[in-house]
């Protein structure tokens, strides 16, 4: 090209160049803090409305945020930081991500070229302190590299198993000029997932022809492709059982008639009595978690043959050994195994299902005192159950309150329950309870957390407030650190350190903030103050004075 032709080219900002490499990915929602080195973002997003910026209060609300959009919604997210303490802030919630497999993307300040290497204010190399919790982390050299590093990001991001990347630049790369591209997606990553090998399929079918007590148990990787009927169909026509992991207990929704619920920890007893049984395990878009199986034999036999379907091929046989590992779309093999299905005669259940989830569901009841006081965390749980409406979706803190949840929480729909899969920080409820309305205004979310968790990420209320995001948050307020106290009765001979403070009035505080708010000492007031706060049509806090001494398990126990 000649000089002539060069200048003939439209050219625009690197910023602008980025922005525009978003809206072709389908991004219209980005979290984030301005700062010194992302600015040149911030004024591209201003003139374009098809996304909306939400200004959040911590970098870390951001990111979590960006986190709970992205699991509601089904697709990547954006959050946008500066350099520097705005990257070691936001560091949790990426981890988190990293962790769950939640295709976040993380678009950062760096410092100025000059003033790297000389120990200059907020200045540190970022790209090491990304990488151990990233797929893929880049620092963009000049603007010419800015579209290319946009491209990779989501395609690595969005590449089995799925996970946060992160990209970042200087001012001043993404203030220069470069020739904008026009690629669509499907031009540079792969949009269409992989089946199933027919003959494994077939492998699998034959292994679960022979077994007499075969169990399916069912992981996220289901409802990702949006396969969750078919799989109950499945079920339906085979008369195999069903439990789901810890972490996705609506990818095989527990209204179903052969659902179990969700396995180990905090689990369904349903669930973890029927699978030391089962000869036949098939896990379906699992990825295993120690959670739901102590990573240890017990919840499942050891002489059982376990059959792992996933589209993350590098997780088969980390926990467990398998009989067969199987590599493709869920949705491919739930329709290979119906296919094989249709073949043969339907078969009778070999667990009686209703029987064991009744006998389940009438023990969490003996627990249930509703005229305690101080009021028992379990009952708070129930009463969650109970008003929050069917397409409703739960978010979950760590730490004892969320245990409780757990156990009592029965799902009806699909993409209805959030926790932060394996990494259990405490905080992140309310931020991703605020992503997730976001991505599905139109149905309830309520999140529940600790008072600790209360406390971690409260000046988030302002931005729903703020941003008119209308989610319901359930404190569990035992005015100190209940998971802690429990592994200390555990563990430490009930040797208490360090787990107790005092709290203000989180209702009283929410009003503060323009928010709705109630605090609850007594349990005959808890149903009515859960369900004015979704009436309410505003961002609301219901605190919750529990009785400290009533702590979840620690452990499994059969």
């Amino acid at each position: 090209m000649d000089t002539t032709e060069r200048k003939s080219v439209k050219t625009v900002t690197g910023a602008r160049a980025l922005v525009d490499g978003l809206l072709r990915e389908g991004i219209d929602h980005v979290f984030g803090i301005p700062g010194t080195q992302n600015l040149a973002i911030l004024d591209e997003l201003r003139v374009t409305p098809q996304i909306r910026f939400i200004l959040t209060r911590h970098e870390q609300g951001a990111a979590f945020m960006a986190y709970g959009f992205a699991r509601a919604a089904n697709k990547p997210s954006v959050v946008t930081v500066t350099e520097g303490p705005g990257v070691t802030n936001m560091v949790t919630a990426i981890a988190a991500a990293h962790k769950g497999n939640v295709p976040v993307i993380s678009i950062c300040g760096v410092q100025e070229s000059i003033m790297r290497e000389r120990d200059a204010t907020q200045d540190m190399d970022q790209i090491p302190f990304m990488r151990p919790i990233t797929k893929w982390a880049y620092s963009i050299p000049y603007v010419d590299k800015v579209q290319e590093a946009v491209r990779k990001a989501f395609r690595v991001a969005l590449t089995e198993p799925q996970g946060p990347t992160h990209i970042e630049a200087a001012g001043e790369v993404l203030l220069q000029q470069i020739a904008p591209e026009t690629t669509a997606p499907a031009a540079y990553r792969n949009t269409v997932p992989a089946v199933c090998d027919p003959s494994q399929i077939d492998a699998a079918w034959a292994l679960i022809s022979k077994a007499e007590r075969p169990l399916f148990v069912i992981g996220r990787g289901v409802m990702k492709e949006q396969a969750v009927a078919a799989m109950q169909k499945l079920a339906e026509a085979t008369g195999i059982p069903a439990a789901a992991l810890q972490y996705s207990p609506d990818a095989f929704p527990t209204a179903h008639p052969l659902a179990l619920g969700p396995l180990g920890r905090n689990g369904f007893a349903s669930a973890n009595r029927a699978a030391p049984q089962a000869d036949v395990i098939i896990a379906v878009g699992a990825h295993f978690d120690v959670f739901s199986t102590m990573y240890k034999y017990g919840i499942f036999s050891e002489s059982a043959q376990i059959i792992h379907q996933t589209s993350a091929p590098g997780q088969i046989g980390i926990v467990f050994p398998v009989a067969l590992g199987i590599a493709g779309s869920a949705t491919s093999f739930i329709i290979g195994l119906a296919e094989r299905a249709a073949r043969g005669k339907a078969r009778k259940p070999w667990f009686d299902v209703a029987k064991a989830r009744a006998d389940g569901e009438a023990e969490l009841q003996k627990t249930l005192k509703p005229d305690a006081e101080p009021i028992q965390p379990q009952f708070v749980a129930h009463m969650i159950r109970k008003v929050l409406p069917k397409n409703g979706i739960l978010v979950v803190d760590a730490g004892n309150g969320g245990k409780h949840v757990r156990s009592y929480f029965k799902s009806h729909e699909t993409d209805s329950f959030m926790c932060i899969d394996d990494w259990a920080s405490v905080g992140g409820s309310l931020p991703i309870a605020i992503g997730a309305k976001l991505a599905q205004p139109k149905r309830p979310v309520l999140c529940a957390s600790g008072d600790m968790g209360a406390m971690c990420n409260i000046g988030e209320l302002e931005t729903a407030v703020r941003e008119n995001i209308p989610v319901v948050y359930v404190v569990f307020n035992d005015q100190g650190l209940g998971n802690e106290r429990a592994f200390q009765n555990e563990h430490f001979g009930g040797r208490y350190f360090a787990v107790d403070y005092k709290n203000p009035d989180f209702g009283a505080l929410a009003k503060v903030f323009g928010a709705h708010g109630e605090h609850v000492t007594r349990p005959g007031d808890l149903e009515g103050a859960i369900q004015r706060a979704f009436d309410c049509g505003k961002p609301a806090i219901v605190d919750v004075m529990i009785d400290q001494n009533m702590l979840a398990p620690v452990v499994h126990r059969a």
